[in-house]
């Protein structure tokens, strides 16, 4: 992200196509912390970076499931963790460069309401990477041999399909 060039609300707001009052909302209830600059006053605007604008994607398909607020944060946070860990197994990986520019597969699953896993294959992975966390639980991610087997209720979001999306290179 060193050279990269900061993006205002209004770029944001344009490239997903949603109402500021709402990304207002997601920084303001903690959801997205803007990389580059936060509000401190009169005349001091929010800039953000690319991954902010693939968070902010993430946020909003989450909410279009209406998942809480605190579940879209918890979610976001987690997969600032999980870029960390997927740079170790995978060296090169960055969130969301990586699911735009590489063969990468990287998808949120919810099971039964309380267990979340991220799950990241493809190029530079010998082996899918399985990440999980619960909702209610100390915050300590969790490796996975693979996804759960045994569960009543599913949800799956492709995070690659929303990175490639929201990033699009004109």
């Amino acid at each position: 992200m060193s050279a990269e060039k900061p993006l205002a609300l209004k770029e944001v707001q344009l490239r997903l196509a949603v109402p500021q009052h709402v990304l207002i909302h997601l920084c303001e209830k903690g959801v997205i912390e803007p990389d580059f600059a936060e509000t401190s006053g009169r005349g001091k605007r929010r800039e953000f970076s690319e991954r902010n604008l693939f968070e902010f994607g993430v946020a909003l398909a989450l909410r279009r499931f209406e998942l809480p607020v605190a579940t879209t944060a918890f979610v976001v946070r987690l997969l600032r963790s999980f870029a960390r860990t997927a740079s170790k197994a995978s060296p090169g990986f960055s969130l969301p460069e990586t699911l735009v520019d590489k063969d990468v597969d990287l998808t949120v699953h919810f099971y039964d309401g309380d267990l979340l896993v991220l799950a990241a294959s493809g190029a530079g992975f010998r082996k899918p990477l399985f990440v999980s966390a619960r909702f209610g639980a100390p915050s300590r991610a969790v490796s996975l041999d693979r996804l759960p087997q045994n569960y009543e209720g599913h949800l799956e979001i492709k995070l690659g399909e929303i990175a490639r999306r929201v990033l699009r290179r004109a």
